[in-house]
């Protein structure tokens, strides 16, 4: 009879893991597909920690190995985070149960001992799972933004920061475990919990602190990546300023010229000349993409790679000067957009590659559809590329950030990517 009383608790349990795995993760799956491999998830999970709770003795333990690794493995299947970051997103959260679990069971022996088993079993599911999805609601306003902002860091700094939580999941684990077996009292057992909790916030002051630094060194990189844009910009305006410099100094030799034909009457080799010579002044007009400077200058940086390349590259247009979007936002969305574009071409080996890209604003929505040669073995998985980029990664990060989709689809060697941003 242990196991059955304690199978509702357990129920609970999962679905507070599931939720939290929801809102902690980048989501690889549609919600159906989630839905059903977290129903997978919490029969494991309810089958395992039950067997657990009936047998007893070793068997709890083992069995709580297993649901640990069974919930790590949930994680990793459904989120496209980088393994590191996904380590040490779950691990963290792991020590946060564990810590919750640990002073709730103390508290509760020490405080409540008048009540049942079954009573105090369930008064520390409930309050730890209250206090958890009062955490989730924390970190979602204030947390999440930044984890996301960080999708081009290096895995060797989620590395380290996961087994910084790993050590302190250890030490929970260990404390749980001496507290079913009892082997101390538990003032003691809560004077050793309390002095490590003091250090694991003093440590994870210091990881939060590197994770902001890690954002603005993120945030460093697109001010550089859009200094770069800005610079070729630039560069392209005063060559055109030089060009038209050169063509106002030859202006007279060139109407001197159409008074000699015009003098002997050659009409057509008059329409020829400035034929050749409106030609001539085109092509050294900078192009205006877009009234927005930002947008601008990346879409002029990758039409002069495109043009160095071979490619085509063709643009429409239509959005306001302003938009309610942080420039560092518009580096990473739009530049790895047309970098994973230039790449699909290059890597396409077809004649004629193209790029066409279609940006405007609908109902204070900015809409944006990139069509790209492709190479035509290449896959989709739940319509993004299979072997996701760290580009689209970024991309996902921002759209994510402002409440929008992104979209992949193959068609006759083009892949084309929608992208619908809530402004």
């Amino acid at each position: 009879m242990r196991g059955l009383y304690q199978i509702p608790g357990l129920i609970l349990t999962a679905l507070c893991h599931v939720i939290v795995i929801y809102h902690i993760s980048e989501h690889k799956y549609t919600r159906k597909k989630f839905i059903f491999y977290a129903c997978l998830y919490a029969v494991c999970f309810v089958s395992l920690m039950g067997y657990g709770f009936t047998a007893g003795g070793i068997i709890t333990l083992i069995s709580y190995i297993g649901i640990v690794l069974c919930t790590f493995l949930f994680s990793c299947i459904v989120s496209w985070e980088c393994f590191f970051k996904k380590c040490f997103l779950v691990i963290t959260y792991f020590c946060l149960f564990s810590v919750l679990d640990n002073i709730l069971r103390i508290m509760v022996e020490l405080l409540l001992q008048q009540i049942s088993e079954s009573a105090g079993y369930y008064t520390v599911i409930v309050l730890r799972s209250v206090v958890l999805l009062l955490i989730l609601v924390l970190y979602k306003k204030y947390v999440v933004v930044i984890l996301r902002s960080l999708a081009d860091i290096s895995r060797s700094r989620w590395w380290n920061l996961a087994l910084i939580a790993l050590l302190f999941y250890l030490l929970q684990a260990a404390l749980s475990v001496l507290n079913v077996l009892t082997v101390m009292p538990k003032v003691h057992l809560l004077s050793i919990f309390a002095g490590i909790n003091c250090v694991m916030c003093a440590v994870y002051g210091v990881v939060f602190s590197n994770i902001s630094y890690m954002k603005k060194d993120a945030e460093a990189a697109l001010v550089r990546q859009n200094a770069e844009y800005l610079s070729i910009r630039l560069s392209a305006l005063q060559n055109a300023e030089e060009t038209t410099r050169r063509l106002r100094h030859d202006m007279r030799h060139h109407l001197e010229m159409i008074a000699e034909y015009t003098k002997a009457g050659d009409t057509e080799a008059v329409l020829a000349y400035i034929r050749e010579y409106s030609i001539e002044i085109s092509e050294t007009a900078v192009k205006q993409y877009a009234l927005n400077t930002t947008i601008n200058s990346i879409l002029s940086v990758y039409a002069g790679k495109a043009g160095e390349n071979g490619i085509v590259f063709t643009v429409k247009c239509n959005i306001p000067s302003e938009l309610k979007m942080r420039d560092i936002d518009l580096i990473a969305l739009l530049g790895n957009l047309l970098e994973n574009a230039l790449h699909g071409c290059q890597k396409s080996g077809k004649e004629n590659p193209c790029i066409e890209i279609v940006i405007r604003v609908k109902n204070s929505m900015l809409i944006l559809v990139c069509d790209n040669t492709c190479r035509d073995d290449l896959k989709l998985s739940e319509n993004l590329p299979t072997g996701k980029s760290i580009g689209i990664s970024s991309i996902l990060a921002v759209c994510q950030k402002y409440d929008g989709t992104l979209d992949y689809k193959v068609e006759d060697g083009i892949c084309s990517a929608c992208i619908i941003l809530n402004l």
